[in-house]
């Protein structure tokens, strides 16, 4: 089974690596230089990209965004995040996280969270919603706005 997974894990990254190169960031201890893949983020008809760290849990996102995209429901909740269930689990490596505007984060193992503001707690790190001023990421979130559907779907 672990097998299959990453065999269709692998396609998924080529599948991604046609459209779009990955690029090399430094992060961790060490600044060891880990590759990351992008996918897209869309809300009412708008789109982002989303810059994905690799761990288990995204690619496990990967997969299932290699079957069809994601769509789940998300809400404001304490002011600073937007936050949905996904109707199914992820693989958790929470770590304390300070979070900052634009981070993407797994919650339980089933909720992703997207962070329009800042907060501290643990987390598994997904990914990060690049180029976007804080003002701009609010208003693409829908910020205060009450319930969005977000579409998570492999760059075509």
């Amino acid at each position: 089974m672990k097998v299959m997974r990453y065999i269709l894990l692998l396609a998924v990254v080529l599948l991604c690596g046609c459209t779009e190169d990955p690029i090399l960031t430094e992060q961790g201890p060490g600044s060891m230089q880990t590759m990351t893949y992008k996918i897209n983020m869309t809300i009412d008809g708008k789109t982002q990209r989303v810059t994905l760290f690799i761990n288990e849990a995204t690619e496990t996102l990967l997969t299932t965004l290699g079957l069809a995209p994601l769509t789940y429901e998300a809400n404001d909740f304490g002011g600073f995040e937007k936050v949905g269930p996904l109707g199914r689990s992820l693989p958790v490596n929470d770590t304390q996280i300070n979070a900052q505007p634009g981070d993407i984060l797994l919650y339980h193992g089933d909720q992703i969270i997207v962070f329009y503001g800042a907060n501290i707690w643990e987390y598994t790190r997904l990914g990060r919603i690049e180029g976007l001023s804080t003002e701009e990421l609010k208003t693409f979130l829908k910020a205060g706005e009450g319930n969005v559907k977000i579409t998570l779907s492999l760059i075509e």
